[in-house]
């Protein structure tokens, strides 16, 4: 199955998809081994966790990735500087960050995230002209995720063993507005 982009949008993350998102958290053995650290509790914890940023009240943007109108995933933008332990690490300042998941099975594998990560850096990520990069933390392990990311320009900075509440090791991945143009699909 060949990805048409003119077929693939964003949606602001709405309460109402929250009960899609936490199946795909919870349920789904690829996405929870990475994402389910921090949502092992119920499902009103969870709720909590998204309702700052549906609202607002968070920095973090959320999304909703539809392809063909189904909902296949969800993917999230935010400013480092935002949050706090950011400020230790100079590759983060003036950095947007990026974390996606793909939560549909028949959309894993096939090449759809780094047209995803691509599409949205280039529709959301690169609007603010504030942005001088983005940079996101992959977990070591998360090899597909790694892949993908590559295949879009960004490349590893380096290991760091904890960002802000997350006690695991992750690579900074950085990409650049001019990476992203010179590096076409």
């Amino acid at each position: 199955m060949a990805l048409q982009v003119e077929n693939l949008r964003f949606e602001r993350l709405r309460r109402e998809h929250l009960p899609q998102l936490y199946e795909w958290i919870t349920k789904e053995p690829q996405i929870n081994r990475f994402w389910g650290y921090s949502y092992n509790g119920t499902y009103g914890e969870f709720v909590r966790e998204f309702v700052g940023s549906i609202k607002g009240r968070d920095p973090t943007e959320p999304y909703l990735i539809y392809y063909l109108e189904q909902p296949i995933g969800y993917i999230q933008t935010f400013r480092w500087s935002d949050y706090p332990g950011s400020e230790q690490f100079q590759e983060l300042q003036r950095a947007a960050g990026l974390d996606i998941l793909i939560g549909s099975p028949a959309y894993r594998g096939k090449g759809f995230g780094q047209a995803i990560i691509r599409r949205f850096l280039e529709e959301v990520v690169f609007c603010d002209g504030s942005v001088t990069c983005c940079v996101t933390d992959p977990d070591i392990r998360n090899k597909p995720a790694i892949r993908a990311y590559e295949k879009v320009g960004f490349e590893i900075v380096r290991r760091v063993e904890e960002v802000s509440e997350i006690t695991r090791p992750v690579w900074f991945m950085r990409v650049g507005r001019q990476q992203l143009k010179q590096k076409k699909p």
